[in-house]
């Protein structure tokens, strides 16, 4: 069965001209929302008008641009009369951090939910499966604890880094791909952020058929021609691409 995932952000924490990284993964009539950041909301609503389309969401670290949206997200799935469940998949900090941002932004709402929350707390090494869909996690290195997942179905696989740099159990987790879409900060190599000459490479080491750079630093990607050059000299078996907002992929 097909994936088909829309790339609703691409910008980094501190972008002024992209929204917030976050990613809408469709599958079978299942729909999930891959990080909801503070500027995620109205591109969410934009492009998914159902209040009750949403079945899953996947937070992949708690800072600001991957979950502070979703408040705003819960909150007007309530007011447009939503009943059907929700999940909200986490680390278990992070979905203790979920929780006490609904009291501080709407304090009580959440009391008023006539849909269900469930809290799914997901750990590295450990198979989750939900309906037709499987996924997997496995660390990054970041500035907090990040999750990168794994979804698949079908024999086909598709990957999302959250933030941070490559780890061994990330390049495991992406091995064999059919899209890895991943956080490209910047050229050079830093503790918590991955580079694109090092994603490059990893995808060519671990077979992974396509690669897409999101959460570029946002002065680089103002002046995207050294990238474009980047990609333009890939040699590996991965296409690589740097998708722009509302960017659609298939595998």
């Amino acid at each position: 069965m097909a994936m088909k995932i829309k790339v609703l952000g691409c910008g980094e924490a501190f972008d002024d001209r992209y929204v917030n990284t976050s990613l809408l993964l469709e599958s079978g009539g299942c729909k999930v929302l891959l990080d909801c950041g503070y500027s995620v909301p109205p591109q969410l609503w934009r492009s998914v008008e159902d209040a009750s389309a949403i079945d899953l969401i996947y937070i992949s670290h708690a800072h600001a641009d991957h979950y502070f949206g979703v408040p705003a997200v819960l909150g007007r799935m309530w007011e447009e009369g939503r009943t059907k469940p929700l999940i909200l998949m986490s680390q278990p900090s992070v979905l203790d951090h979920i929780r006490q941002l609904m009291d501080f932004g709407y304090t009580g709402l959440s009391a008023r939910f006539k849909y269900q929350i469930e809290y799914m707390p997901i750990q590295p090494g450990r198979t989750w499966e939900w309906k037709h869909l499987s996924f997997d996690f496995a660390p990054t290195r970041h500035a907090v604890s990040n999750l990168g997942i794994r979804v698949q179905t079908g024999g086909k696989t598709f990957c999302y880094s959250g933030d941070g740099t490559v780890t061994n159990e990330t390049r495991a987790l992406f091995t064999g791909a059919d899209l890895v879409i991943h956080e490209a900060y910047r050229f050079e190599p830093l503790p918590i952020h991955a580079d694109i000459p090092g994603l490059i490479q990893m995808a060519e080491e671990q077979r992974v058929r396509g690669l897409a750079f999101v959460h570029v630093q946002r002065d680089l990607r103002a002046k995207p021609e050294r990238i474009h050059e980047a990609i333009a000299e890939a040699r590996g078996r991965a296409i690589v691409s740097m998708p722009e907002p509302l960017s659609d992929f298939e595998v």
